[in-house]
């Protein structure tokens, strides 16, 4: 018989259709707290988090990331260098996409946007992805929906920005997720059989 924790895991999905409501604080706290007890690398809990509920602050980051998006985009043979996927046209297309849109595709007009950032320490990633997965199952366990936002990295090649979110320098975006009450579910996806992505060594 199936558990709670298999049919959350099985049944979250990554949501980018928020309704327009308010998700409590204490709400969030709670989210806040199933990622703090995620495993960590020697326990360092590397973790900090950012919690933005301001819906304007929200806008003007969407627009700071498409900004970014443009200058990388201009210049792309500079970075290709530091970011090798923008030899893929289909992501040229996609970013650029992205970067021209009047909409906010970035965040997608969630209600709350979480930063967990870390210090530039081995393992440290690992440690916050653990955490941030944590707190994606438990909002979802409780109605709550989330997506990881990968876009939100493009803010670290903005210095005011990082220094508006009190960013400290040594440290660095290690996930980015928002949170809400999803307006819309979409359908699971197929996974991948087994015998594509097991391979036993007995």
């Amino acid at each position: 018989m199936e558990n709670e924790v298999m049919k959350c895991i099985k049944e979250r999905r990554s949501i980018r259709n928020y309704l327009v409501k308010d998700v409590p604080k204490e709400i969030i706290e709670e989210i806040i707290l199933a990622g703090k007890y995620a495993p960590s690398a020697e326990n360092r809990q590397p973790w900090r988090f950012i919690v933005i509920t301001n819906r304007e602050f929200i806008k003007e980051l969407s627009e700071k990331v498409k900004e970014q998006i443009k200058k990388l985009l201009k210049k792309k043979r500079r970075w290709k260098k530091r970011f090798k996927e923008l030899e893929d046209e289909r992501l040229i297309l996609f970013l650029q996409a992205i970067a021209n849109s009047k909409e906010d595709v970035v965040f997608h007009n969630a209600p709350v946007v979480i930063f967990i950032i870390t210090k530039d320490e081995a393992f440290n990633d690992e440690s916050c992805a653990c955490c941030a997965e944590n707190m994606m199952l438990y909002a979802w366990s409780i109605g709550i929906g989330s997506c990881w936002i990968g876009l939100a990295k493009f803010l670290e090649l903005d210095e005011k920005v990082m220094e508006g979110l009190n960013v400290p320098k040594e440290y660095h975006v290690s996930a980015c997720l928002t949170f809400g009450y999803p307006a819309k579910i979409p359908k699971t996806p197929i996974r991948n059989p087994s015998a594509d992505v097991i391979k036993w060594i007995e």
